[in-house]
């Protein structure tokens, strides 16, 4: 492995870091929980499949 595969692996993770960090501000901002998203998946897979 040389430097720059290093470097670019280390942007990848950071650019997953900074993602995270702005799913769950407007998470937050908008007053959606996890369990609102799951049963959301949820919902809309019941209704695709049935």
């Amino acid at each position: 492995m040389n430097i720059k595969n290093i470097e670019n692996k280390e942007g990848g993770f950071l650019r997953i870091i900074l993602f995270i960090i702005v799913v769950v501000f407007l998470m937050s901002y908008f007053h959606i929980t996890v369990t609102m998203v799951f049963h959301w998946f949820v919902t809309m897979f019941h209704n695709v499949f049935s």
